[in-house]
This record gives C-alpha cells, sequence and structure tokens, in this order.
C-alpha cells in the first residue's frame, strides 16, 4: 500500500464519518416533522460538525506512518522462554523426577 492509498483511504474516511453525522442530523429533523429547507440546513451543519469532529479523531498523521515500521517489541511470552532457557538450558517444562516443581502444592 502506498503513501498516496493512505491518504486516499484517510481522506475518504474523515467524509464518511462528516457525512454519517450530517445524515444522522438530517433524518432526525427530517423525522421531526420539520420543513425540508429546515432539513437541508440541519444536513449541512450537522455535515459540518461531522467534518470538524472527523478532523480531529482522525488525524492525517495516521496516513504517515505505515503500521509495519513500528517497534512493537518482543512476542508475548519471548521473554520468559528465554530466561527458562538461561536457567537450565533445556527449556523443558519441569517434571516430578528433576527437583523442579514447588513444594506447595495441596
Amino acid at each position: 500500500m502506498t503513501d498516496a492509498d493512505r491518504k486516499r483511504f484517510l481522506r475518504y474516511t474523515q467524509v464518511g464519518f462528516a457525512l454519517l453525522i450530517g445524515g444522522s442530523m438530517g433524518l432526525v429533523t427530517l423525522y421531526g416533522g420539520a420543513e425540508l429547507l429546515v432539513v437541508i440546513g440541519v444536513f449541512a451543519g450537522g455535515t459540518a460538525v461531522g467534518g470538524g469532529l472527523a478532523w480531529y479523531l482522525i488525524p492525517e498523521s495516521i496516513a504517515e506512518t505505515p503500521y509495519e515500521s513500528v517497534d512493537r517489541g518482543p512476542k508475548p511470552g519471548a521473554k520468559m522462554k528465554q530466561r527458562r532457557q538461561e536457567n537450565d538450558g533445556s527449556g523443558q517444562r519441569a517434571t516430578e523426577d528433576d527437583g523442579r516443581l514447588s513444594q506447595n502444592r495441596d
């Protein structure tokens, strides 16, 4: 996925979010029994409010940093596995015979 594709997707998401807010406000006004001119005005105002919310909630900086470049650290359990291998060298689980099981069992 190129940077242009990311930016285009982000822009479509922002526009869709704004239209969703505007459409919702327009439908509520329409079902409330308002005149058509009022419904159109509320739709336009709601779309403007939705555009502001989309600009705030969905920043364009997301498109500039691909997710793949973020270092997310080691996989879950990697540190524990490394500690086990350093302690006894085998990485095997404890058994009854080798004396590594806890004596605090019921």
